[in-house]
C-alpha cells in the first residue's frame, strides 16, 4: 500500500503534489525534493563533488584495518569535531528548558525484555554478538541509556520540560555498499536530545523552539533544509493536522507530509527530516525531530500530575544542529561556500620572508594569543611561492608572507588585521578551542 503525499505551502493551504508543481511556484530545490521524495525520480547533477579531496586534507578518512563504515580522525579532524560538539551543546541550552547532559552504556543485554522490545524496532541494522552466553546489541543511538536514567526520576508536572542530552558514538549495521564518508557510517557520532513533555500539545508548542536552532545553524553556513514531514497515520493526521499546517505557516516555508496508510503500531505520531539536495542531485537527511508517544510507557518514564496521577510524558527525539558526521557532509559537500572560518584547524598562516623575520611572526602569534585566533607559522627552508602553495593545500583560509615592508609600514599589516576582525566576527558566540600540536610548520608531523 503506498503512502500518501501532500504539499503544505507556506501560507497552510494543502496540494496534491502533482498540483502543487503544476500550478504553484516551487523553489528549484523544492521542485527537485518533491520529484525526488514523492515520485522516486532520479535527479541527475552535473555538478562535481570533491567533498572526498577536502575531507582528506583536513583528516577525515576511512579507517584502514577496520570493518567498512568506521572513519579515522587525525589531528586537525578531531578538533573539527570537537569544535561541533562544543557548537552542539551550545545550541540545545539555548533552546530555553534544562538540560541534563548525561551518558550510558554503548552495549545492551537482549535478556532484558525491554531492550528487546526496542532492539525490534531496528531489526537487522542493529549490531548483535555474544559476550559469553549472552547476546548482546550495540547502542542504536543514546536514547535507551537516557530514558534509563529517567526511569528512575519521581518526576512531576511541575518539572517538565526538562530534557537529556548527550554526544554518544552509535552504532548501526549499514549495508556495506550504502556507506559513505561522513554521511552514512557505522559508528558516527550523535547529539541526540530528549525533552520530556505533559502532553502533545506542549511538544507541539516547544517544537518551533528546536527546530529554529536546526534552521539557524544551517543557515550561517549559507545551506537551506527542505523539509519532509512523516506522519504515523492517517489518524494521527486527523488529529494533528492544525498543528502539522501551523509548522509550515510559522516557518513560513512549503513542506512535504507523508502519511503512512500500512495501520501499523508505531510509537512516533510525527518524523520531521531536514534535508539538503546536495551537489550530486540526491536529497541527504542531516537533522530530525521526532514526537515519541509510545517509549514512555514501554520503559516506565512517568510524572505526577496535580491530583497526583500517574502519567507518561511525551518526549521528543532530536538531533541538533543533526548528526554531528552529516553537519560536516554538508559542509563539505560544498566547502567553498559552507565551510565556516571558526570551524577551520587552523585559520590563518604566517610565511616569513627568510630566518630573520620568524622572531616577528612568532611575535604577531604571541600577541595573538589572547584573541579567539588558531595560527601557526611555516618556516621551512622553502620558496616563498611553494609555502604560499603549500597553505592552499592545507585549506587555511588566510596566509600572508613577513618581510621588511609588512613590518615597517603600518597600513601593509592592515589585510592581516581585516583576516583577523573577520575571523572573530565570524567566531562570535561559537565554541573555541586551541590547537595542541606545534606551531612551527617544520615541527609538525605530516
Amino acid at each position: 500500500m503506498k503512502n500518501n503525499y501532500l504539499v503544505i505551502n507556506r501560507r497552510g493551504k494543502i496540494f496534491d503534489p502533482k498540483e502543487f508543481l503544476k500550478n504553484q511556484k516551487p523553489s528549484k530545490n523544492f521542485r527537485k525534493f518533491v520529484e525526488k521524495e514523492a515520485f522516486g525520480m532520479s535527479i541527475g547533477s552535473r555538478q562535481k563533488s570533491e567533498y572526498l579531496k577536502h575531507a582528506d586534507k583536513l583528516g577525515f578518512n576511512w579507517e584502514p584495518n577496520a570493518d567498512i563504515g568506521f572513519m579515522q580522525y587525525d589531528y586537525k579532524a578531531w578538533l573539527v569535531m570537537r569544535l561541533l560538539k562544543e557548537y552542539a551543546r551550545q545550541l540545545v541550552v539555548e533552546i530555553g528548558f534544562p538540560i541534563y547532559e548525561v551518558r550510558g552504556s554503548n552495549v545492551f543485554d537482549m535478556s532484558y525484555p525491554v531492550v528487546e522490545a526496542y532492539a525490534k524496532l531496528y531489526g537487522d541494522r542493529l549490531f548483535r554478538f555474544k559476550s559469553g552466553k549472552k547476546e548482546v546489541v550495540m547502542s542504536y543511538d543514546a536514547s535507551y541509556p537516557q530514558f534509563n536514567l529517567a526511569g528512575k526520576y519521581k518526576l512531576s508536572y511541575k518539572d517538565l520540560p526538562i530534557a537529556h542530552f548527550s554526544i554518544s558514538d552509535c552504532y548501526r549495521h549499514e549495508q556495506s555498499g550504502e556507506c559513505m564518508l561522513f554521511y552514512r557510517l557505522r559508528r558516527f557520532f550523535m547529539p541526540d536530545l530528549h525533552p520530556y513533555f505533559k502532553s502533545v500539545n506542549e511538544a507541539f508548542e516547544w517544537y518551533p523552539r528546536i527546530e529554529r536552532q536546526i534552521l539557524q545553524a544551517a543557515k550561517e553556513v549559507n545551506r537551506k533544509y527542505e523539509v519532509i514531514a512523516e506522519i504515523g497515520s492517517e489518524s494521527d493526521f486527523e488529529k494533528y493536522e492544525n498543528s502539522i499546517v501551523k509548522m509550515a505557516k510559522d516557518g513560513k516555508r512549503d513542506i512535504l507530509v507523508e502519511i503512512n496508510k500500512d495501520e501499523k503500531d508505531r510509537y512516533w505520531i510525527i518524523n520531521v527530516d531536514y534535508k539538503i539536495m546536495d551537489r550530486l542531485g540526491q536529497s541527504r537527511e542531516i537533522g530530525c525531530i521526532q514526537i515519541d508517544v509510545g517509549n514512555a510507557h514501554r520503559l516506565g518514564i512517568e510524572y505526577i500530575d496535580k491530583q497526583n496521577k500517574v502519567h507518561h510524558p511525551v518526549i521528543i527525539h532530536a538531533a541538533v544542529p543533526g548528526g554531528i558526521d552529516r553537519f560536516l557532509y554538508m559542509l563539505f559537500d560544498n566547502f567553498e561556500e559552507c565551510f565556516p572560518l571558526w570551524l577551520y584547524p587552523i585559520q590563518i598562516r604566517l610565511i616569513p620572508l627568510g630566518r630573520k623575520y620568524l622572531r616577528h611572526c612568532i611575535a604577531i602569534q604571541k600577541n595573538l594569543k589572547q584573541k579567539a585566533v588558531r595560527l601557526d607559522i611555516d618556516d621551512r627552508d622553502l620558496s616563498v611561492g611553494k609555502r604560499v602553495k603549500q597553505a592552499k593545500e592545507d585549506l587555511i583560509p588566510f596566509s600572508f608572507v613577513i618581510g621588511l615592508k609588512e613590518l615597517q609600514a603600518e597600513g601593509n599589516m592592515q589585510e592581516f588585521m581585516n583576516a583577523v576582525e573577520r575571523i572573530l566576527d565570524q567566531g562570535k558566540n561559537k565554541p573555541f578551542l586551541d590547537y595542541s600540536w606545534p606551531s612551527l610548520v617544520s615541527k609538525q608531523v605530516r
